[in-house]
């Protein structure tokens, strides 16, 4: 591929690779020409978070360097059993999806699993260290999380705040994002 031109971006100039870890990022492709003041290979000033199951996928990108994380994570509403829920889930968290109505139990359970998970990957630690570090929740104020609608009528997203251990923060901390059902799954969104 030749030099090309400032402004333009086709898209086979942009790679997605992997850190050791796993974690993608992108990059300028190593057979691309130069882009933008780029070099192939290069790594782009962006993050991204990818994440998929059964057949879908979810992806989030911000234009920030790697030092801001972004976290995004994507799964089928499935049972979870009272030992998961107790093993992985804080007490608050265990609340949440306890005094929700029976149907949604497992949505629930379903949708701070998959809060913990975006934030895990956009502190960039993954599931390497406790679920018991960060409880995932609705915004306070936003309604009372027993009865805060898990099936919005405008099918948006709404917002979850996780507070974080030490373990995780130094001195603790909030990292916000956003959840959503989406038709048997629900997707996360985490920003640092």
């Amino acid at each position: 591929m030749q030099d090309v031109a400032p402004g333009e971006w086709p898209a086979k100039a942009i790679e997605v690779a992997s850190e050791p870890s796993g974690a993608p990022f992108a990059r300028v492709a190593p057979e691309a020409g130069r882009v933008r003041g780029f070099f192939p290979g290069e790594r782009l000033p962006a993050a991204i978070s990818i994440s998929h199951a059964e057949g879908r996928a979810l992806c989030a990108a911000a234009a920030w360097g790697p030092d801001r994380g972004l976290g995004v994570d994507l799964g089928a509403v499935e049972p979870r059993s009272p030992a998961f829920v107790e093993t992985f889930l804080t007490p608050d968290e265990q609340r949440f999806v306890r005094d929700g109505p029976t149907a949604e139990r497992d949505l629930r359970a379903n949708l701070v699993w998959g809060a913990k998970e975006a934030v895990l990957k956009a502190l960039g630690v993954g599931l390497t260290v406790d679920t018991l570090e960060l409880s995932c929740l609705p915004e306070p104020g936003a309604a009372d999380p027993a009865a805060w609608p898990m099936s919005p009528a405008d099918g948006g997203w709404r917002p979850f705040v996780a507070r974080c251990g030490d373990e995780l923060v130094p001195g603790g901390g909030t990292i916000r994002g956003i959840w959503r059902p989406l038709d048997g799954f629900v997707g996360a969104l985490a920003a640092r």
